[in-house]
């Protein structure tokens, strides 16, 4: 992790030091909840929540210095007695210039990953193939804002053998300057989708935001990027790209992509089998997605050196990220946690892998939450969501209005004939839902973050479960 003095980061930052700026420091925190001793505590304004309100706490949580907006002294703040400071216009573009200049120290490869849908599943597979490279920092939860790239690379020390930052976006621009920062030789792109349109309009938009991270690894010298391609959105953008420096390895289920799957086998315990050219594993993840993701991750493995037969023996010990199909058995009953986010393709794929994993189930019964970010697409998206859920659910539980009620008129024209209830909140999905469950369902839990599923599994989850 970064170690320097408040002197050294004024200097990078074009701050100004209040106190001892010889005093050296840690690592950094944010939050005085978590280990801040010898740290150096980022004051991160917000909406609900200021850092500067509690500067006090992160003194006594063991701080030995903090950045500050100097605002903060304009409007009369006060300093608690012993914590020195830098002083900085803003806090967001001094993070990101502290971050890019600790990147420029660091001899490990940097691997950026971005994409519509599966970039945390993507990063937590790589994160168990690199890790048998030696030690490294990867990107926690799913830091890939303008806040958490910088506070992962911050986190890198000079002896990792690598660095695996998740890279994501809500506006036009965000990708290319965040990639800025972490200046990575190898770019993993997932699948391109429909996320985020209210911001961007169009999935060709979206393609173009993504690819702009493509921009700056072609600047690095033996660049390389990995790209899905079963989405049609991206190839223009790959094929105005094919004649730089950037080497371009294509991946996907597409007969054309370089890298794509020839085989994929559902085993009956759970994951799949999976062949990619010569390379054959099981992949204890389930979902063709997640199979395609695989493809990614092998071919960054061995880019690396990483033999094949070690990364088989970690596609078959793999464990899903929280929230992202996750799979418990409680009494009898299959749920499916899969309530972490949510956009028009990773619903096709949730619902997709739902029909393969609950096909001997007495009935299957599917919770899903609105979709946000979509601007006027949303309606005809979440009709769509209904049409294709029909041919899957014996039951549907709906929640988020109004797009419950779209997604209800997409079931019913495809012809469901099965009970549909909808609710304005997970409260009440979660009182009418949990008598109803018996022994021998399997229930898909699917929706946006904001819509908040997981309660209802927290709810349905019992002591003593067993994890399927």
């Amino acid at each position: 992790m970064i170690e320097s003095t408040l002197d050294q980061v004024a200097e990078t930052v074009s701050g100004r030091v209040i106190g001892d700026g010889a005093g050296r420091f840690r690592g950094v925190g944010t939050d005085t909840r978590g280990d801040l001793d010898g740290r150096l505590f980022i004051a991160i304004p917000g909406e609900n929540h200021d850092g500067h309100d509690h500067l006090a706490a992160a003194r006594a949580a063991g701080a030995s210095a903090a950045m500050i907006e100097a605002g903060f002294m304009d409007r009369g703040g006060a300093l608690p007695d012993g914590l020195d400071v830098v002083a900085v216009r803003s806090i967001r573009p001094a993070l990101a210039a502290m971050a890019s200049a600790h990147r420029a120290t660091l001899g490990g490869v940097v691997i950026g990953i971005t994409g519509s849908s599966g970039k945390t599943t993507v990063r937590a597979m790589a994160e168990r193939v690199l890790a048998l490279k030696g030690a490294g920092t990867a990107s926690i939860r799913s830091f890939n804002n303008d806040l958490g790239v910088p506070l992962t690379i911050l986190a890198a020390s000079k002896e990792d053998a690598w660095l695996l930052l998740e890279i994501g976006t809500n506006a036009p621009g965000e990708i290319a300057a965040l990639t800025a920062i972490a200046r990575p030789a190898i770019g993993i792109i997932t699948g391109i989708g429909r996320a985020h349109l209210g911001g961007f309009g169009s999935e060709t938009s979206i393609a173009a935001e993504k690819a702009s991270m493509l921009d700056v690894i072609s600047e690095v010298s033996g660049g390389v990027a990995i790209v899905n391609v079963d989405g049609s959105a991206i190839r223009p953008e790959l094929t105005r790209r094919r004649d730089s420096s950037l080497e371009i390895i294509t991946c996907g289920e597409a007969e054309d992509a370089d890298r794509h799957l020839d085989e994929r086998t559902v085993l009956a315990t759970g994951g799949q089998r999976i062949r990619i050219g010569e390379f054959e594993a099981t992949l204890s993840l389930d979902g063709c997605h997640n199979a395609v993701n695989a493809i990614a991750v092998l071919e960054l493995g061995r880019r690396l050196e990483i033999e094949d037969a070690a990364i088989a023996r970690v596609f078959g010990a793999l464990e899903p990220p929280v929230m992202r199909f996750v799979r418990h058995l409680v009494e009898g009953v299959l749920l499916i946690d899969d309530s972490y986010n949510a956009n028009p393709e990773s619903m096709a794929a949730s619902l997709g892998t739902f029909s393969e994993v609950a096909a001997a189930a007495e009935r299957r019964i599917v919770v899903l939450g609105a979709m946000y970010e979509l601007g006027a697409a949303s309606q005809g998206l979440h009709v769509e969501l209904g049409e294709r859920a029909a041919g899957i659910a014996d039951e549907l539980v709906l929640v988020g209005e109004p797009e419950a009620a779209d997604m209800e008129t997409g079931a019913r024209a495809s012809g469901f004939a099965g009970p549909v209830a909808r609710f304005t909140g997970v409260e009440e999905a979660a009182a009418f839902l949990g008598p109803r469950v018996r022994r021998g369902d399997a229930i898909l839990f699917k929706g946006s973050r904001r819509v908040g599923l997981e309660v209802i599994v927290e709810g349905l989850i019992k002591p003593g479960e067993v994890r399927a």
